[in-house]
């Protein structure tokens, strides 16, 4: 199950096996043993329900829409995050493309849930399909009305039915308050590492990966193992 928005070397992978003269749409449901975002827990350690939908075009063009369950415990009503992205998968030559796009994060719940929408653009450079870095800004994250910015390193290895990838990331405020922050007025920024290994039999897709970042235990950000299995449908 991809995580918010798809990865820019699935959508390689998908876009090399489209036929020139139509799109494709592939439809993911399943679960996920927690939902961690950003290395952050997300539902209180209980396994939630994911569904996402992709088009994709053979001329690179693409979009979607991505869902999961929330259960953050009281009083939070969060009950279901939905993403609805788009972009241009752009490949430059044999080894060198661009992914370049927008995402639209909302949250369902009560009047102060639907305030934590917010919008974030991202721009991936990819070598070979597999190595991504990656820039994202979401402009007023989760409400909190400053901006967060992402820097990412991520490289995927293939081996046959089985595909691993390590990860990471960094998250930074671009301006910090008393109220926004990640445990001090100081800190603008954490990291987020992740490990994953991800297995394909036919349409069943499963995931093992190990998450962690060096936030405090304040922001439920501990050591995660987290489980995933899906199943694809294509159109």
């Amino acid at each position: 199950m991809r995580c918010s928005v798809i990865s820019s070397a699935l959508l390689a992978l998908l876009l090399s096996m489209s036929n020139a003269s139509q799109a494709d749409f592939l439809l993911d449901a399943g679960f996920a043993s927690e939902y961690v975002h950003h290395g952050i827990k997300q539902s209180n350690a209980k396994p939630v329900l994911q569904l996402d939908g992709l088009y994709a075009s053979q001329i690179g063009l693409y979009g979607g829409l991505w869902m999961t369950g929330i259960e953050r415990g009281a009083p939070d009503s969060t009950r279901f995050e939905i993403d609805g992205f788009a972009g241009w998968y752009v490949p430059l030559s044999t080894f060198l493309s661009v992914d370049l796009g927008m995402m639209r994060t909302t949250f369902t719940g009560d009047a102060d849930t639907s305030k934590q929408a917010y919008n974030e653009g991202f721009f991936n450079i990819l070598l070979n399909d597999k190595t991504t870095f990656g820039y994202r800004l979401a402009d007023d994250y989760m409400g909190s009305g400053e901006p967060l910015q992402t820097l990412e390193l991520a490289h995927t290895v293939n081996s046959g039915e089985f595909g691993f990838e390590f990860s990471t990331r960094q998250y930074r405020y671009l301006n910090t308050t008393e109220d926004v922050n990640w445990g001090s007025e100081n800190r603008n920024n954490y990291f987020h590492f992740r490990l994953g290994v991800a297995r394909n039999y036919l349409e069943h897709n499963l995931s093992l990966a190990f998450e962690k970042t060096n936030l405090s235990s304040k922001f439920d950000a501990s050591t995660q193992i987290v489980f995933t299995y899906s199943r694809a449908f294509s159109f």
